[in-house]
């Protein structure tokens, strides 16, 4: 059953008054003088820019707007609307919400917006703060009522997913079955009722194929009720012919995929409900690490550009580019387009220590940003950086790296079970294919290698050694390990073998999961 609620959004933007810049030495003609308008925006009470009651989106304070290409910070006012003052009088307005969503001042790649990659769970009844975009667009001053009158409109749609279960939820990923991508740069177009929309581009090199809702926190993560839990995610809209994929991961390292054909229409202002899914992951899955929290940098493998940790406040708020890097580099960061919109520590080694590690290495990351991506019971995340959805293991300048799973806990206490290891990686590109890849697990032997669906020759042992030629630099290899032995006191790791060329010692990893074979 599908109910549909609307959006109820109005933002007025009243003119309040006008004053002109001095003028310049009597002895020369002085420039034009610039008129500036102050702007009110209507809003209902309370502050948070999310979903009310009334399902309105509404502002808090500190809250940045865009107007004719220019940040402004909204300011609540005791009457329950907001004043944005000093706004240079033009004769048309376009303003956007958030002011980190506007490219309309740039051209690049035809795209103007930019929707997130990732969306913060807020709480019952609502989406993350600065989620959902908006867009107003007036032409001079209404003469009747003597202001501005320029109404702001939701430019996407909502998904609500009803979770029912006893697990504690980390993330939410979100596909278009079709392929087609749901976030970074966007153009404005139209939908079938000449309402605007946000179109994410299909040419555009900072494109993404996935929506995630971060529901870490700190490490608390959102527990589920068996009544159900609901979340919103805010989408493009448009008609999702093929359905939609959604991953669910929780925060004791097991997860379930939805599958659905199901066509689905994700309209404007809208809020579509989807029926309810019981959260239980496969029996036989006791471990899985997608790392879809991970947001940071782009899509190596895919050439698509990321998220920049080096951003700056101004840089956000106005959407300039930031950790642009040269053509080709391996960084992720080129051309960053948007932001994870929390106090992310970053990127780089989270502090353990495996050989040397340099002081500058150490502490890169907070303890609170381990805890929301879900790795803080990891042995080992030595010389390691988030992208797109993977983790790269190894530095380009500090050298190879380590990840190092925690106990597969998961599995019955007193059972020694024969499991199965997948994964996929690959290697940077210009990586020394002279070298290995090596997998070592405690408390287990490997059994039997698979590359890519091919078995390697292969004698029992508790270290696999894989050429890195196998693995290749050209896109994903698949990684199959059977392991004989397995326990909750199990666990395995990755490191490169010799790593002696720190610039060609680090590769990407994906998908891990362990499942029981008996």
């Amino acid at each position: 059953m599908k109910k549909i609620q609307y959006l109820l959004t109005a933002c007025g933007l009243l003119l309040a008054g006008c004053s002109e810049t001095p003028g310049g030495d009597a002895a020369q003609p002085a420039p034009a003088p610039v008129k500036y308008v102050s702007l009110r925006i209507s809003a209902a009470a309370g502050t948070r820019a999310g979903l009310d009651g009334d399902l309105r989106v509404k502002f808090r304070p500190g809250d940045m707007i865009d107007i004719n290409g220019r940040p402004y910070e909204v300011f609540l006012l005791d009457d329950g609307s907001a004043a944005v003052p000093e706004v240079p009088e033009a004769d048309r307005y376009e303003a956007v919400f958030p002011s980190a969503y506007n490219f309309l001042q740039q051209t690049r790649e035809g795209a103007n917006f930019k929707l997130p990659l990732a969306q913060f769970y807020a709480g019952p009844g609502t989406f993350g703060h600065n989620a959902m975009p908006m867009y107003g667009e007036a032409t001079g001053i209404d003469g009747d009522k003597g202001y501005v009158n320029l109404t702001m409109r939701t430019l996407c749609g909502v998904l609500k997913l009803t979770l029912k279960g006893s697990a504690t939820i980390n993330t939410i990923l979100v596909e278009d079955r079709s392929g087609a991508p749901v976030s970074g740069y966007a153009t404005l177009g139209t939908d079938g009722e000449g309402n605007k929309i946000l179109v994410p581009g299909t040419a555009s090199s900072a494109r993404a194929y996935r929506l995630v809702m971060n529901c870490g926190g700190a490490g608390e993560g959102v527990a589920l009720n068996e009544g159900g839990t609901d979340f919103y995610i805010v989408m493009p809209a448009r008609e999702y012919a093929s359905g939609l994929k959604i991953r669910i991961t929780d925060r004791s390292h097991r997860a379930m995929t939805v599958d659905s054909p199901t066509p689905r229409t994700i309209r404007r202002n809208v809020v579509t409900e989807t029926p309810a899914i019981e959260y239980a992951p496969d029996a036989d899955l006791v471990f899985a690490e997608y790392f879809d929290a991970c947001t940071w940098g782009g899509d190596y493998v895919g050439g698509t550009k990321g998220y920049s940790p080096s951003q700056t406040e101004k840089q956000q708020a106005d959407g300039s580019l930031a950790g642009t890097t040269a053509a080709g580099s391996s960084t992720g960061l080129e051309e960053a387009p948007f932001y994870v919109m929390e106090n992310a520590a970053g990127t780089a080694d989270y502090s353990n220590s495996w050989n040397i590690a340099p002081p500058s290495a150490v502490n890169n990351v907070t303890a609170d940003y381990i805890r929301n991506r879900n790795l803080y019971d990891w042995t080992y995340l030595y010389r390691c950086a988030e992208f797109q959805g993977c983790l790269r293991v190894g530095s380009p300048t500090l050298g190879r790296g380590k990840i190092h799973t925690p106990k597969l806990a998961n599995i019955p206490a007193g059972d020694t079970r024969r499991a199965q290891i997948t994964f996929r990686i690959c290697y940077v590109e210009g990586a020394n294919m002279t070298d290995s890849f090596q997998s070592w697990i405690d408390k287990g032997t490997y059994q039997e290698v698979c590359i890519n669906g091919e078995p390697m020759t292969f004698t029992p042992a508790t270290s696999a050694y894989i050429p890195n030629a196998a693995i290749g630099t050209d896109g994903w290899a698949e990684v199959r390990l059977v392991a004989g032995g397995v326990s909750k006191d199990t666990s395995f790791n990755f490191f490169e073998r010799t790593g002696t060329a720190a610039t060609t010692s680090y590769y990407f990893v994906d998908d891990i999961e362990v499942r029981l074979l008996d």
